[in-house]
């Protein structure tokens, strides 16, 4: 695919999200014959866990699942959409919302998404990058803008809650939506079962670090300004909303 066309991929991605029914049922559509269609959100799942990309949302869905079964309950997650939180609030099906900074967040995304071959960065210009960066610096602010409003009806949980406590977000989600979730005991050795079954998705990797900076690089310039504001202050307002303070 074109650079070009991935561009217009994203972008024609964001405007159906903004109908959630309508793109539900093209990526029902899309993934029909294929097991990720399990994740994708329906009145019939018993939880959403759901973030922008490197929010920490396969350390929490691992965790979840090793405390309460990997099949059983359903679990809607990795579809990076809001219309999964919309559609989840509208059911009323308990729902998880993970967050991170949009300073790492979107660095750490570009530069996993060149490792898997989404974006192939050997190959971008710099133009090319400022653009790719520019898009998912806005991607971030809709993605919040449009779940924050929704607050009451998620638990939000920080990447660093995720990453250390993710128990207490269970629990918490559990107090929120009268639900029965066994709660994930966050040790040593459960950690290291959800990194050994995880590795690629969560395990450090040397050689997305120069990409990382690179892309932070981008973020900070002035041509991200606008989108970087938009995106920082939709990250502050969602953690206030939740009574969240700033991490460290």
């Amino acid at each position: 695919m074109s650079k070009k066309a991935m561009l217009w991929r994203r972008k024609l991605s964001a405007a159906v999200e903004r109908s959630p029914h309508f793109y539900r049922s093209v990526m029902v559509f899309r993934y029909r014959n294929v097991p990720f269609v399990r994740r994708i959100v329906s009145r019939g799942h018993d939880i959403v866990i759901e973030g922008f990309p490197r929010c920490a949302n396969s350390f929490a869905v691992s965790a979840f699942a090793l405390a309460n079964g990997w099949r059983d309950p359903r679990v809607a997650t990795h579809m990076h959409s809001p219309a999964q939180v919309v559609l989840a609030a509208e059911w009323n099906i308990p729902t998880i919302l993970n967050i991170r900074a949009p300073n790492k967040a979107i660095p750490a995304f570009m530069a996993f998404a060149g490792k898997l071959g989404k974006i192939d960065a050997a190959r971008l210009g710099t133009a090319d990058k400022r653009a790719w960066v520019n898009e998912q610096t806005l991607r971030f602010a809709r993605f919040y803008e449009t779940t924050t409003p929704l607050h009451e009806h998620y638990v939000l949980s920080t990447f660093q809650q995720t990453t250390q406590d993710f128990g207490k977000v269970i629990a918490q989600t559990n107090e929120r939506f009268g639900c029965n979730f066994d709660i994930f005991q966050h040790t040593d050795e459960n950690v290291q079962k959800i990194f050994d079954y995880r590795a690629e998705h969560l395990s450090p990797d040397a050689s997305r670090d120069n990409f990382k900076a690179e892309y932070a690089e981008l973020y900070a310039e002035k041509a991200n300004a606008s989108a970087r504001q938009r995106a920082e202050d939709i990250y502050l307002s969602a953690l206030d909303k939740s009574k969240i303070e700033v991490p460290d």
